[in-house]
């Protein structure tokens, strides 16, 4: 996760093990989305970047999280998967309520949906991730038990959407674990559903950072991008699955992945049945040079095995687990 700037650290015991941050005002997002939903202009996809702003002192004082209205008796446990002829069955509380290093390992395999406002559903079968520890870990946010505005949701109750932005540009999405402190970052995705609307997504980010001079945001040089993702490229990376599913931290942090709409896990039932699961590679984590050696080089990222989304493949650890020299 890198270094943190400085930041206002707040009473622990005010946010530690909470749930959603935000309330959901209405139950639409808790009904089975329909199969079929109305084509509206795409310029209401563009995920939108968000910087972080300073913590008033009425913030610090008054961070209580709610729960969300739309509770478990509201939401279904079998949701709906964007298809009325399907649904498969969310993650609940006992199943993110593990140690972290499990719940990396669980999650691999699992679908992360993310409904939009639109009723479009998207949809990608996890298959990497990485996990920090908590206090005692030298590369995660929450090193020391340090809780600040930022990295409150490391403290809420397992289960929760951790989203922070990085180099002042990009979203990465965690998800909190048993323990102090201690999340799952997802690294990957293999799309599985709305890939068009992904690509879409994608294209804009590209053209939010480097803007082609004479061309507005409708362009026609928006579609062309977004045909030169291949479906393994745009999920392939902390920051591109979050820029293709349209998670940011505006609209998707500290919410409860167990009774929120807008965000979920679910099991992938059906798919591959009968098949043994792909081998999971377990290596160290990406990026985290500046925690000391020690702590680089623990393994404690997970990916499926040949997997083409995976975002930085071990090859070494690879021919090991197959017993290859």
């Amino acid at each position: 996760m890198g270094a943190m700037p400085p930041e206002r650290r707040i009473n622990l015991s005010v946010l530690k093990r909470q749930g959603s941050g935000s309330s959901v005002k209405s139950n639409r997002g808790c009904d089975k989305v329909q199969s079929h939903v109305e084509k509206i202009p795409s310029k209401q996809y563009v995920a939108t970047e968000f910087s972080t702003n300073q913590i008033s002192e009425d913030t610090a004082q008054q961070v209580t999280v709610e729960r969300s209205n739309c509770s478990k008796s509201d939401v279904t446990k079998e949701r709906a998967s964007g298809d009325a002829s399907q649904a498969m069955k969310c993650l609940e509380d006992d199943s993110y309520d593990v140690p972290c290093e499990q719940l990396a390992k669980s999650l691999l395999g699992k679908i992360l949906v993310r409904r939009l406002d639109s009723g479009h559903v998207l949809k990608g079968r996890i298959v990497e991730t990485e996990c920090y520890l908590g206090e005692y870990d030298k590369a995660s946010h929450s090193f020391k038990g340090r809780m600040t505005e930022r990295n409150a949701p490391m403290f809420m109750k397992p289960g929760t959407a951790y989203v922070y932005l990085t180099y002042g540009m990009y979203h990465c999405f965690n998800i909190s674990s048993r323990g102090p402190g201690a999340a799952v970052l997802i690294r990957a995705l293999e799309p599985v559903e709305g890939m068009d609307l992904m690509a879409d997504l994608r294209a804009r980010g590209v053209k939010k950072k480097k803007p082609a001079s004479g061309e507005g945001e409708e362009g026609g040089s928006r579609k062309a991008k977004s045909k030169n993702f291949k479906p393994h490229e745009l999920c392939s990376g902390p920051a591109k699955l979050c820029i293709a599913m349209a998670i940011d931290k505006d609209s998707c942090n500290k919410k409860d992945l167990t009774t929120w709409p807008g965000l979920s896990v679910v099991h992938a039932e059906g798919a591959g049945e009968g098949e043994p699961p792909p081998p999971v590679v377990v290596t160290k984590r990406v990026g985290i040079e500046s925690a000391g050696r020690e702590w680089a080089d623990k393994p404690l990222r997970f990916y499926l095995l040949g997997n083409a989304s995976v975002s930085k493949r071990d090859r070494e650890k690879e021919r090991d687990l197959m017993g290859r020299p």
